[in-house]
This record gives C-alpha cells, structure tokens and sequence, in this order.
C-alpha cells in the first residue's frame, strides 16, 4: 500500500488545482470564508476593489445540499433539473428526507443541538454518587451512547408523528431502551439530597432482605428471580462469582456472595458488576468490574427504542421497580416521581451541565436557555424583573453582577424548587418552597412548576429564530445574521408551520443563505464560508457513499468495534461541540495538517475495504471495485467519492489526474490492488470529497 505512496500529497495537489476546485491550499481545501472581496482588499487596500458576489451555479449547490442532508453525491438528473428550474431544489430535498440517511444526519445534529453529548459514563457519577454509574468495561460505553442518542431519537419519532417541534420543551415521553429505563428508574429510588445524603429508596423499604448472587447453582429464570413466593427470589446468577475471590484477601472468595438489600448492589449486578462486600473475615473485599457474560441485560436491552411515556405516580402507586427486565422489556410507562420532561430533564442533559452547593443551578439554566433560546444571561438583555425570588444577594451586591443574577436568579429557581443539586427531588424545604420566575428578553412570568419553564421556552419569542440559527450553523457552517430580510422570512415559515422541522430544513436548504445561488445580506457582510467536511459530516458522507454502517464507528456497541483503527482516528476529527456559557457552537472549519493526515489515513483504511476486498467480508449495499477494471473503478472513484456528475467540467480533468497517479504508481513498482488502492485515497482526499460547499 506504501509503495508509491510518495506520489499521494502531489498527486492531491494537482488534482486540486487542474479540476477547478480553486479552494485548493496545498493538499487539502482552503476553508473559512470565501469573501467577495476580501482578498483584493488586503491586496490593494481599497475597499474599492471589492468583487462582486458571485453566484453558485446547480453543480455546486446541489451537491452541497445533498451532501449536508444526507451525505450522498448529486445525480446529473438532479442538478439538470435545478439548472433548468432553480424552485426544484425544494422538492428534491423534501425526497430526500425520506432516505434512512436524512434520519441519520439528524439523529447527529438533534444530539448536539440539545447539548446530550461531550460525555462519557463517568459524567453521570454526580446522579449516581457515591458510585460511578456502570462499573463493567462492557456495559459502561453502551449506557452512556444510549443517554447521548435518547432525546436525539425522541426528537425523530416526534417529528415522525406529526408533533409541532415546540414540544421538545414539555415532551413527557422519551424514546428509551430497557437499559435506559432502568437507568431512569434507578435514580428514582437512590436519591442525593443537596448535602450528598443518599436516601436508598428501595433498600430502606426492603429493610432485613437480601441479594443473593452465585455462579454454583447455574442459571436462575429470572421469573423465580423476582417472585417474592419463590424460593429463588432476588437469587441472581453470575458466571463471575466462580472467581470473584481471584486475588482478593483472605476471605473474599465465596459462591454465592450475600448482600444486604442495596439499591446500588442490584444496579451494578444488572450491569454485570459486584459491588464491594464484606469478607467472612470482616474485611472490605473488592470491587468486581464484571466480565462480559456478566451483565443481566442483554445487548438487545441496549439496542431496542420505544417511546416510554414517564409519569408521577397516582395515590398509592408503587413506583416502576428498575430491577423488573421483563417489565421494562414489555412496557411503554415509567412512574417516576422525579420529574422528566424536555430536554433539559435528561440524565445526559444534567451530566453535561453539572452544578453544586455554591453554583446552585445557574449552569443548568442558562445552558436550558442556550439551547431552546439561542441566547444566554450575558447582561445584554434589558428586561427588568418585577421580582426577583432567589436572588442571591451576596453575589448580586456587585453592579455589575446584578444585572445577571437579577435574571438568573429568580429563572433558575424553578430548577433548585425541583432538583437538588445531584439531580434527585428537591427535599430542602428553603430551595423546595421558593418557586421561580422566567425574566429573559421581555417574556417575564412566575413558574410554579418545571412543566411550566418548558411551556414557557416553548412559547418564548426567541424559540424559531434559535433553532432557524442552529440549523445555518449546522448546514452553512457560520451564522446567519439574523436582521437579514431572507432569515427572517424563514423563520416566518417556520412559525406559519406550526413548527414543523422538515418544513424548516427544506425551507433553510432551499434557501439562498445556504445555496449561495444568490446574494444575500448575510454573504454581502460576510463573505461565503467554506468549510472542511467536519468529522460527523466526513464520516456520513463516506458512509452513505460506499453503502458501509458507522464507517468510523461513531457509535460503538462492542470494545472491539470501539478499538477498530478508524473509530481510534475517527476520535481526533474536527467535529462540532458546544462550550459553557457559548450561543455559537465550536466549528472547526479550517483545515490542519492533523486533520489531513487524518482523513489520509481513514480513506486508506477504507481502501482496503473497498478495493479488491474479500468477496466474504463485504457487506450487502457494499460498494467495491477490481483493479482489474481500474478505468471504470476511477470513473465510479469521481462520482461517487468526488461527487462531480457527468456534466460538470471538473470531470474530465479528475478522471485523467486519477488514471495518471493509477499509473505512475504502476511504474512505481505498485501492484495493481495497491495502485488502485492509492488512487481511492487520492480521490478520497480530494477537496470534493472532504469539504462543504465547493
């Protein structure tokens, strides 16, 4: 695969520059801003000079569309029809947001943009404390992909039946697996007061009763398990037990092991792990992370989604116990008394967005309005609070802090009367009793109730343009100004709508703000931004492109698939992120030599996936190629990887730069797989291939 190897950076240049693709610096693309008239400017220093803004044509725009919504190349039949009618481009987008892909992509946006990612299951020790959430290597990463894909996939399934999107502030159901209802469940019963005070809900009504876990006695039904009349009952089988004792002190082995009834020793034994115990010595006897044959829930306990609708319980209830499988396996209800509903309720949610005694909730809030508002307490906003419950008077004494806390305070209140600060029901009376205030950008009212703070977001001014913004962030890789006549008039769509979100993504798509197909106040202030393909929109596009599933392994379901070479590349690509206190999103576009060499090395990777494969390791959908067709191989190479048509004038040119390198690497010594091989990566890397909007 090395061998001429050498003639990749300048093979890539050349390609760069001979097809057109005149964003071309070095091997990689130029990305930022493509402005009118920057460059002359700096030149000349006049503003005189400035060029004129210069359309997209179809070929460009096209693909771009097409490559941010669902990551697949344009078809010459597609940008004919724009060419010939520019109002096509909206009803080929509404088409194809009815491919699997278009879910996909937004599945990755829907998880950014509602801030449930950026952790792993060591943030959720706070809900969990003292403990980590999930001790066992095999479970831990599984736990922590559901909490992060969760309200991303309630989101989905809303919008699939129909709800207006406004409903992403006060939704009561959530799609969750049987492993994240459990998780739900749990923390319900093992509840952390504001002073780190665990109160073991279950524990302390089962006082005297006992878990039982063995390996000796073989399989237990789990019907027996958990039948109080059984003689088996709360009896858990775990293979590990057999050498739980392994290296342990004196007096640590034993089969079965016998805890005293612990919530958290029955969430962990779920998880395929063994809390420390007490030796028959009286000795503290270690922790056991737990194999893989473990866990009592299975892999299809992590990969099964429905929407479960999450209640408080009636008079006289009994909670949903987070121990039952078969319940959680079977039911579509969670009774809770903890509430759930919005976004800003999930366990992935407050694991991003931590608080503590001297913080008290302000993070959490103002992240809450970040994301449904687009706006932050930032001591910009002139509403003046009528009232102010909550103010903390010692921080607000500064002038200039009082502006914030005037705000803050009294909004975040609604969230100190709900939660404590590890997330569990409210039991201090002083935090309990004082009900909040929403004040932000001339909406004030009192709140009596978190559902009220949903209801209130979801009507708030600012809702439409917020979630307009996020989306010319997502697809245009900068902002939209937001007094530009064009964005204002699709936010007006958005609200005639009644908030639907696929009317919103054709509208915005269609638009010239992210077409360029005309000018616009936002690109006459701006310029135009072309950016590098960031890491979730390189890793669907190579995806949808060569029929592969997670081709970078984005979402892992075993430690193999996680330690595979490209998921460990895939980990060091630019990709969109958020950071506390910031309304704009972190968006890496510039390109680095990291990030080529990055790209180099997934695309070989790939390569040798895709050509001259193995016929048993492919996969159906799977695209591959024979070097002993390389001519056909390079044509597919261009409109496929490269996304250019037939009838775009970069095409001839990429094919003969793509033929060439084929052959010097020939000459080079290269054998024919290895040649075309290296010609995959060059086409691969191609500026086409790896940017937005060229």
């Amino acid at each position: 695969m090395r061998q001429g190897g050498w003639l990749l950076g300048a093979a890539a240049l050349v390609l760069c520059a001979s097809a057109g693709l005149t964003a071309c610096k070095g091997s990689s693309p130029a990305a930022g801003t493509r402005d009118a008239g920057a460059d002359a400017q700096a030149q000349a220093g006049d503003a005189s000079m400035a060029v004129p803004f210069e359309p997209d044509p179809p070929r460009v725009y096209v693909a771009k569309v097409k490559n941010v919504l669902v990551g697949l190349p344009p078809t010459d039949q597609e940008v004919a029809a724009v060419a010939k009618d520019p109002s096509q481009l909206r009803g080929l987008i509404v088409g194809w947001m009815q491919l699997p892909s278009y879910s996909a992509k937004m599945l990755t946006f829907f998880q950014l943009a509602f801030q449930q990612t950026q952790v792993t299951i060591n943030d959720f020790a706070d809900q969990t404390y003292p403990r980590q959430a999930v001790a066992n290597a095999y479970t831990r990463a599984l736990l922590a992909r559901n909490a992060q894909e969760s309200f991303a996939r309630t989101v989905l399934q809303l919008n699939t039946e129909g709800k207006p999107f406004t409903e992403t502030m006060t939704t009561r159901r959530f799609m969750l697996t049987p492993a994240l209802m459990e998780l739900y469940a749990y923390l319900d019963v093992w509840q952390v007061d504001d002073a780190g005070k665990v109160t073991d809900r279950y524990g302390r009504a089962h006082l005297g009763q006992t878990i039982t876990v063995g390996a000796a006695q073989g399989p237990i039904p789990i019907e027996q398990t958990l039948d109080p009349k059984s003689p088996n009952y709360m009896h858990w089988y775990d293979p590990d037990v057999a050498n739980a004792g392994t290296g342990m002190a004196t007096g640590c082995g034993g089969d079965p092991i016998v805890y005293p009834m612990r919530s958290d020793a029955l969430h962990f034994l779920l998880y395929g792990s063994l809390i420390a115990q007490k030796g028959t010595a009286g000795n503290k006897c270690q922790q056991v992370g737990g194999s893989a044959s473990a866990p009592q829930l299975t892999a299809a306990d992590f990969d099964s989604w429905k929407m479960v609708t999450v209640r408080a319980p009636i008079a006289g209830e009994a909670r949903t116990d987070f121990f039952d499988l078969p319940k959680l396996r079977s039911g579509t209800e969670l009774v809770l008394t903890t509430p759930r509903l919005g976004f800003f309720s999930t366990p992935a949610f407050f694991a991003n967005w931590q608080t503590n005694i001297s913080n008290q909730m302000r993070v959490t809030t103002n992240q809450t309005l970040i994301v449904a508002l687009g706006a932050a307490v930032d001591g910009t906003d002139d509403t003046v609070a009528s009232s102010t419950p909550g103010l903390d008077t010692m921080h607000a004494q500064s002038g200039d802090c009082f502006g914030c806390h005037q705000s803050l305070d009294p909004t975040r209140s609604i969230f100190a009367s709900t939660y404590s600060w590890n997330y569990h029901d409210q039991t201090e009376a002083v935090f309990a009793s004082q009900k909040g205030r929403f004040v932000f950008h001339g909406v004030q009212k009192p709140l009596s109730g978190i559902a009220d703070l949903g209801d209130t977001l979801a009507h708030h001014p600012l809702f439409a343009q917020a979630w307009v913004q996020k989306l010319c962030y997502y697809a245009g890789s900068s902002a939209c100004d937001t007094d530009d006549p064009e964005f204002k008039r699709v936010v007006s769509v958005f609200e005639r709508s009644g908030y639907v979100w696929n009317t919103l993504v054709a509208e915005l798509l269609a638009s010239p703000l992210i077409t360029h197909a005309q000018s616009t106040q936002t690109a006459s202030r701006h310029g135009v931004t072309i950016a590098v393909a960031r890491r979730d929109h390189l890793c669907a596009a190579l995806s949808s492109r060569l029929g592969l599933s997670d081709v970078c392994g984005l979402t892992p379901k075993t430690l193999k698939d996680a330690r595979a070479t490209v998921p460990q590349i895939a980990t060091g690509l630019p990709s969109d992120g958020y950071g506390r206190g910031a309304i704009a999103p972190v968006l890496p576009n510039e390109p680095t030599l990291f990030y080529r060499a990055a790209v180099e090395n997934v695309c070989a990777t790939l390569a040798t996936k895709v050509v001259d494969a193995k016929s048993s390791a492919l996969v159906p959908g799977q695209k591959s190629w024979s070097s002993s067709a390389p001519e056909a191989a390079v044509a597919d190479f261009v409109s496929t990887l490269m996304a250019l048509t037939a009838g775009d004038p970069r095409t001839g040119k990429a094919k003969m730069l793509l033929l060439a390198h084929y052959n010097a690497a020939l000459q080079g010594g290269a054998t024919t797989t290895d040649a075309l091989r290296s010609t995959f990566i060059v086409a691969c890397v191609a500026p086409s291939s790896i940017s937005i909007g060229l």
